[in-house]
């Protein structure tokens, strides 16, 4: 599938609360299965849809054809959740949606974002170089993701 007609919204207004909780609930119905191809189509964890949930910081999505098909949080410590519906990923969306995020974060006055992950998920580790973040590996394949927003704010 291709990206097509995709808008960026700020989805904290409550005309919104609908789509969002529709796209949460869809996360949640997701099947989880484990394979070969779980790091290309990984199911979001129910503590990253958790978090997804909260208000606080800020939220965007990405609509296409009034459908929710990627939303986003960026917390008050500049901590970033991103989660895209099972059947766009791999399309540019997340990729669509982080830079999205870098620029309002800097907008705000963020400094820095970071996000946590696995070595393993291709998603996020393609957002991630897209977005020039710095790769940290952890113990147990687990991965910070950290993208320093000054640099970001100098070179734009």
């Amino acid at each position: 599938m291709q990206i097509t007609d995709l808008r960026v919204v700020a989805v904290d207004h409550p005309s919104l609360d609908r789509d969002v909780e529709r796209f949460l609930d869809d996360l949640r119905r997701e099947s989880r299965f484990f394979g070969p191809t779980t790091h290309t189509n990984p199911k979001p964890f129910p503590s990253l849809i958790q978090l997804l949930e909260r208000r606080t910081g800020f939220r965007l999505g990405v609509v296409e054809c009034n459908r929710l098909i990627g939303l986003a949080r960026v917390d008050r410590a500049g901590q970033v959740f991103i989660a895209i519906a099972a059947d766009r990923r791999g399309t540019g969306v997340g990729t669509l949606l982080g830079t999205a995020l870098v620029e309002r974060a800097i907008q705000l006055g963020h400094h820095r974002l970071s996000g946590h992950t696995t070595a393993r998920s291709m998603a996020a580790n393609q957002i991630a170089a897209s977005l020039g973040c710095t790769i940290v590996a952890g113990e147990g394949g687990r991965t910070d993701l950290i993208v320093d927003l000054r640099a970001q704010a100098r070179s734009a």
